[in-house]
């Protein structure tokens, strides 16, 4: 494996559990290859992602044991989007708003540039199913992130270099949680 790529992928891990955007062993992130896609593995920690921790999807076929149980969702992703990298974690400001809200619309600058919008989909199932993998392929279609209501959220990276992918991918969650807080922040003192 690509020495800068195992780099990103664990740098990717430790920010987003420090960030507290993940707990410990909580949402996952890919590359796309030539072949499929390079994922972590279901119920590893990825604060202390080791080479061990990620295995290749093939676009076809079944899914090999251990990957991640959002591989499905990863999948129809690569199928439907010029995505080269999808990470998915559960940034609490952003889920708690899509309990509430149908679209998150970015009050601050940094959101309405990267973001624009995010939509919050709500298919009767939210995890680890083909009805989640349409819907959130769906919207990933039209914008770069996007929110399963209750669950968490999914974001993809479209620059050519994977690391550089997911490093970008990891970026637009960031931006997400921060635009999300503000949101939240604003309306709380609205209210006030």
């Amino acid at each position: 494996m690509l020495a800068k790529l195992y780099s990103a992928f664990r740098q990717v891990g430790e920010d987003l559990f420090h960030q507290r955007l993940i707990s410990a062993t909580a949402g996952n992130f890919s590359v796309r290859t030539k072949e499929g896609f390079l994922i972590t593995k279901s119920g590893v920690q990825k604060a202390r992602l080791t080479p061990e921790d990620l295995v290749e999807v093939p676009l076809e076929g079944p899914f090999p044991e251990g990957a991640s149980v959002e591989s499905v969702i990863h999948r129809e992703v690569y199928r439907a989007t010029p995505a080269r990298a999808i990470v998915h974690a559960h940034p609490r400001v952003a889920v708690a708003l899509s309990l509430h809200l149908d679209r998150i619309v970015p009050l601050d600058l940094e959101g309405q540039y990267y973001l624009k919008e995010v939509p919050v989909l709500a298919p009767k199932t939210t995890s680890a199913t083909l009805e989640a993998a349409l819907a959130v392929a769906g919207g990933l279609k039209e914008h770069r992130a996007c929110l399963l209501r209750g669950h968490g959220a999914f974001a993809i990276g479209l620059k050519e270099k994977p690391e550089d992918a997911l490093l970008e991918a990891y970026s637009l969650l960031t931006a997400l949680e921060e635009s999300a807080e503000i949101l939240f922040y604003h309306r709380l003192w609205g209210k006030g």
